[in-house]
């Protein structure tokens, strides 16, 4: 080999051994890379080891299958014994997702709470939108409208009444009263031995509408019963005025005061024990409506200063100055004297209209379910009695838009009543706490890490039947598990991708070990070109030194 050829050869052979030298530097490099990346792969599966899941376990069996989830909390069933598990803020406002958030706009209630009971109407309408969101169907819905709205439940109250209502106008109420044969039955007592002190204690009847001549009730000297109907009552087609008469000094003696009390108050209670019958749907407060109603007219109707004696009121009294009595234009008693006829005495008498008292009875009634404070369009109180002209009343019976609720004696089922409860406490909190809404609280992942973070809470009913905040750690139906699923999952990701990482590792071993050899074999290919090229060098000098 000629020197020319031996120092290309050489350079040649250096330039291919520090490529060589070069790949086998950066492969190092990459598998310096893969040891790392092991290391991250290693470290992310120790982490999730500890990775946990919340699950609801109702029954306290330790079951871990239940995973927590918003629509677990907040649809009715077994699992939540038929009561919202509320998700709140820090706030104590519940959280809702679009659906529920819909049906909570609909019925008016304010994301910042009412401050004060609901109406019947707002719960309807809350009902009526979630079946148009469609948390529930409509069939559903026409059930729990069907039952008495519970007021009181989530707030120490309890469970819906198994009995279903029906809601109408008047009219609608008095074909209902009349179809259950609502009778009424009147005791009237005369007292013969009164003499000239009192004439008696009459009922007197006419058609509503007809003149008032037309009698159609009368009760002079005997003691008579009369079978009347409260929807002929309430609709005046029947008008009925007790009166008592006398040429007394006073308007009512003690004995005819006797009378006329004993038989206000037999009506009373017939028709509070009727109304509270149909009426009453199962709940406390109604019960309190019943009482108020029954207490308000008794204070009305049976004003006596002395009961012992019989001693009438008479400030309780209204005095009209006329030669007939038009209870039926009167509130409570009316009173006046005339004379029976010329030269005769000056006699006093004193009545009631049926009518107007048992009006006045569902009013207070309806009143106090409503709130008694409650104020029209206008600012003026929505409905009002009081003693005086009928005009001045603002009575519920002459409202002919307004809508009675009355039991219709049907049984429903548990699961029904399940439902009604549910949705009756969900709209009391809505309304009590307010509501914020937040679609992404459906997604379990999402709802988990709030509850973690501390950012949202568990809301439910204690033994009292009231609802109380606290965190999901303290709850005793959540428990926090190992997510064997999460675990498994990393797990089989660790193997797959430590398989691939050794793969290339081995890979890269294979072509470093070629790369050192091939090292080898150029620094050894080295080694003799120059060693070629100094011997070459050598014979030169020596030759041309000769």
């Amino acid at each position: 080999m000629g020197l020319s050829a031996g120092q290309a050869r050489l350079l040649t052979i250096t330039g291919r051994k520090s490529d060589c030298e070069f790949q086998s530097m950066r492969l190092s490099h990459q598998k310096i890379a893969l040891t790392r990346q092991l290391a991250d792969l290693s470290n992310e599966y120790q982490n999730s080891l500890d990775q946990t899941k919340l699950i609801y376990d109702f029954y306290g069996t330790g079951d871990t299958s239940t995973q927590l989830s918003y629509n677990l909390l907040m649809s009715p069933s077994a699992l939540n014994n038929y009561m919202p598990t509320l998700i709140t803020d820090s706030l104590g406002r519940v959280t809702l997702n679009s659906n529920l958030a819909k049906a909570a706009r609909a019925a008016g209630i304010p994301q910042e709470g009412l401050g004060s009971l609901p109406s019947d109407t707002m719960r309807n309408n809350f009902i009526e939108g979630l079946a148009s969101s469609g948390v529930i169907t409509t069939d559903m819905a026409n059930k729990i409208l069907g039952l008495p709205y519970n007021q009181s439940i989530g707030f120490g109250g309890g469970t819906t009444v198994a009995t279903t209502t029906q809601s109408g106008t008047l009219d609608d109420f008095c074909d209902y009263l009349e179809k259950m044969g609502d009778g009424l039955t009147i005791h009237i007592k005369t007292n013969q031995d009164m003499g000239d002190a009192c004439r008696g204690v009459y009922l007197h009847g006419r058609k509503g509408g007809e003149d008032k001549n037309t009698i159609e009730i009368d009760s002079y000297g005997t003691d008579k019963t009369y079978d009347v109907k409260l929807s002929d009552l309430l609709q005046n087609d029947i008008i009925l005025n007790l009166e008592a008469e006398s040429k007394c000094a006073s308007v009512l003696r003690e004995e005819a005061g006797r009378l006329v009390f004993s038989t206000v108050e037999d009506i009373l209670d017939q028709v509070g024990e009727y109304f509270a019958s149909v009426l009453d749907l199962g709940d406390s407060y109604t019960a309190k409506a019943l009482e108020y109603a029954t207490s308000k007219i008794k204070d009305m109707y049976i004003p006596l200063k002395n009961s012992e004696k019989f001693e009438i009121d008479h400030d309780n009294m209204t005095w009209v100055d006329s030669t007939t009595l038009r209870t039926e234009n009167h509130m409570g008693w009316v009173s006046h004297a005339y004379k029976r006829h010329s030269g005769g005495h000056n006699w006093n008498s004193s009545a009631i209209n049926i009518n107007s008292m048992l009006k006045a009875y569902l009013t207070y009634f309806e009143d106090y379910k409503n709130g008694v404070s409650t104020l029209d369009l206008y600012g003026q109180q929505y409905l009002d009695v009081k003693r005086g002209l009928l005009a001045e009343n603002k009575l519920v019976t002459d409202k002919k838009d307004y809508m009675y609720t009355w039991k219709t004696g049907s049984e429903v089922s548990s699961d029904d009543m399940g439902q009604a409860a549910f949705y009756d406490a969900l709209f009391n909190q809505l309304c009590a706490r307010g509501w914020t809404e937040n679609d992404d609280i459906t997604k379990n992942q999402y709802l988990q890490e709030m509850l973690q973070s501390g950012r949202l809470y568990v809301s439910r009913t204690k033994d009292d039947g009231y609802y109380y905040q606290s965190n999901y750690a303290t709850d005793s139906y959540i428990k926090e598990v190992a997510d064997e699923t999460l675990i498994a999952h990393a797990e089989a990701k660790y193997n797959t991708e430590k398989a691939k990482l050794n793969q290339k590792e081995e890979m890269l071993d294979l072509k470093m070990k070629n790369l050192d050899t091939e090292i080898s074999s150029l620094t050894t290919e080295y080694d003799t070109v120059k060693n070629t090229i100094s011997k070459n060098i050598e014979k030169s000098f020596k030759r041309y030194n000769a």
